[in-house]
């Protein structure tokens, strides 16, 4: 089993994402996929991936992704490798729904608009703001 903290970046990241959404994959199908020179530089890979506990091989030949280990900085949802901090992002934007809704009930009943729900508001959309940026330019 791999560490919590793995770090893993450009193209064994690639190769990871690849086999989580796709399912299990030879070195000559992620060669393909991933835009390797060949074959071989997609096995090293999938070995070097293979020896922190991330992906594991199949009788076949083929590599599996083990979906239950800990990326740093990612996580895992569902079949789609998500940056953290995007994930953050998803539950302010949620926090934001929330807060928009009640806003409009407010609106619409005649109730007042404190300056505290102001400043509420203001937070959570700066909140969802940052982590979605910094969540983009962390994906990339």
């Amino acid at each position: 089993m791999v560490d919590l903290g793995t770090k893993l970046e450009g193209t064994p990241l690639r190769i990871y994402a690849y086999l989580l959404r796709h399912g299990p994959a030879g070195p000559r199908e992620v060669a393909r996929v991933v835009g390797l020179r060949s074959p071989s530089l997609a096995y090293y890979h999938l070995r070097k991936l293979e020896e922190a506990g991330l992906v594991r091989r199949l009788p076949g030949g083929e590599y599996e992704a083990v979906t239950d280990s800990g990326i740093e900085g990612f996580v895992v949802v569902g079949k789609w490798l998500v940056p953290r901090l995007l994930a953050y992002a998803g539950f302010f934007a949620g926090m934001l729904a929330v807060e928009a809704y009640t806003l409009w009930l407010r609106i619409t009943s005649g109730q007042s608009i404190t300056p505290e729900f102001l400043a509420l508001l203001f937070v959570t959309s700066l909140s969802l703001t940052l982590f979605l940026i910094e969540g983009i330019k962390f994906s990339k």
